[in-house]
């Protein structure tokens, strides 16, 4: 079984909480914002496991990927 670093478990827990907050927001720069956070984050865990797998973390979400 592989085991999550406590650097991986933030950063997506992170990322979950932003996600959470971006769908309260009403402003459309404050949506935005939190979208950048978020890619942010997500090109952080991927170098951090050194793998990239995607360009955007948004990537599919069409497809329900």
């Amino acid at each position: 079984m592989c085991s999550v670093s406590r650097v991986e478990e933030y950063i997506k827990v992170r990322k979950n909480q932003l996600q959470e907050d971006m769908k309260k927001a009403h402003d459309d720069h404050d949506v935005a914002w939190y979208n950048r956070l978020i890619q942010e984050l997500d090109w952080v865990e991927q170098m951090y496991i050194g793998k990239l797998t995607h360009n955007c973390y948004m990537e599919g979400k069409e497809n329900g990927n």
